[in-house]
């Protein structure tokens, strides 16, 4: 793939990594005298630049979901024409170039470590940031697959559709072609296997992937591709090493960002893009999904921010921060529900119970939490997703979400905006789920539009 506008935002991320601390949370400092990259040093400083990394993951999927939405005065008031045009679902818009950009970027920094690691000496070092560069790899390639690509059916009926480039190589003159969706999966997982395999069990902070990251990563993936079994082998392995809940009874309801930055459930930080279009006094919760929650339910106060005008706007970011780049992120409350919703569906009934109720009892007002007692595996498993939307929200996972449900006509969402009194509808599975690659990057490379 060859492409000058990426080419440009690669060196220029590298170079920056070269002349600024890596990451204020890590202190590790890159050695600005190397002009070319080739030692240990060098390769951890790649690998913990966090402004790359750790925060170079779309948003855009977000953005066209039924959690949130926008007045008509504020969508036309909007900077950003492609975030406009998204929000109503115009399946000819493209997205911003960064939300394929960055996470090549990502691609391109674990394919440079992986090149110089094969010059140095093996060791206990070289497999700790192999493992790095296979899991980063991994999780930009992934996030762009949940936008830029269909979903792959379980059947393996769409296994030969092509689906993104998935380079292996640091060489950005090198021409790389699409993958078909099966392979591409494939690659993923044989990524993670390796990751999960060099990787430590622990890596200090969570900034930095470790084994359980891994499996973490390759529970999520696996319940996207509905391989429910694998899903919960994977997400039983890291509730072995990684479980502890917070008790939201002991934050602070009203605090603006009632959540810490590497708090206690982070399996492994990431962080979306940043877009105006989040800004909280534009952006708010639908009423309908607001109103899901009960007055009991401690996410009420702690994700939502009442604007004092009946609209409530999101400030539960599991990164600490108010701000529109929102946590995507792994964390231990998505590995449960993985495992309940898996435990479900393979008519685990009681144990999907135990572990709904796990989660569900941090989440409400001490005294006050009455435990699931659903028997019928339909209404289990409904409740389950229902607890995944209130959970998971603004965690970039209720569009990956949605293409999987909407395989299932029991599951299926048909999603309306009314924008100046005009209505818009996506229906499931319309062709607008595999969003079109960004018209710049087309405009700079090889590769032509996705067919869809």
């Amino acid at each position: 793939m060859k492409n000058y506008s990426i080419q440009y935002y690669l060196l220029l991320g590298l170079v920056m990594l070269c002349l600024q601390s890596c990451s204020k949370f890590l202190e590790t400092k890159p050695d600005t005298k190397l002009a070319i990259p080739n030692t240990f040093e060098d390769c951890q400083a790649l690998l913990d630049g966090y402004g790359t990394v750790n925060m170079s993951y779309p948003y855009v999927g977000e953005l066209c979901t039924d959690d949130f939405s926008l007045t008509s005065e504020y969508w036309a008031g909007l900077e950003v024409y492609e975030d406009r045009m998204l929000y109503v679902w115009d399946d000819k818009i493209t997205p911003p170039q960064s939300q394929w950009a960055g996470p090549y970027q990502t691609v391109y920094i674990a394919n440079q470590v992986l090149s110089i690691l094969e010059t140095l000496p093996e060791g206990a070092r070289r497999q700790q940031m192999e493992g790095a560069a296979y899991f980063y790899r991994a999780y930009a390639l992934f996030a762009l697959a949940e936008l830029f690509a269909p979903i792959p059916l379980k059947d393996g009926s769409n296994a030969g559709v092509m689906a993104l480039p998935y380079r292996r190589s640091p060489n950005i003159e090198e021409k790389v072609e699409r993958v078909a969706l099966g392979d591409f999966f494939a690659l993923l997982i044989a990524d993670l296997e390796n990751a999960r395999k060099l990787l430590p069990r622990t890596a200090g902070l969570p900034s930095r992937p470790n084994s359980t990251a891994a499996a973490a990563l390759l529970s999520r993936i696996y319940l996207y591709m509905q391989d429910y079994d694998k899903a919960l082998d994977f997400a039983t392995a890291v509730l072995e090493q990684q479980s502890s809940l917070i008790d939201y009874n002991t934050l602070p309801q009203y605090e603006e960002s009632p959540f810490k930055q590497f708090n206690s459930e982070v399996i492994f930080q990431a962080i979306a893009t940043g877009s105006f279009t989040f800004y909280y006094t534009i952006w708010k919760v639908a009423p309908q999904f607001y109103a899901s929650y009960s007055d009991n339910d401690l996410r009420k106060q702690l994700f939502f921010m009442d604007n004092g005008d009946d609209t409530f706007s999101f400030k539960g970011n599991y990164d600490g921060e108010l701000n529109q780049a929102p946590f995507c992120g792994l964390a231990v409350d998505e590995l449960v529900l993985i495992k309940a919703e898996c435990l479900a569906r393979l008519n685990h009934t009681e144990e999907a119970k135990k572990t709904i109720n796990a989660l569900r009892e941090k989440r409400y007002v001490k005294g006050t939490y009455q435990p699931v007692e659903v028997s019928d595996p339909e209404g289990l498993l409904r409740l389950i997703l229902e607890e995944r939307r209130k959970e998971l929200v603004m965690r970039q996972r209720r569009w990956s979400d949605l293409k999987r449900l909407n395989l299932d006509p029991e599951t299926a969402t048909t999603m309306s905006r009314t924008i100046d009194g005009k209505n818009y509808e996506l229906k499931p599975n319309a062709v607008f789920y595999t969003m079109l690659i960004p018209q710049q990057i087309l405009n700079n490379s090889t590769l032509t539009q996705t067919v869809r």
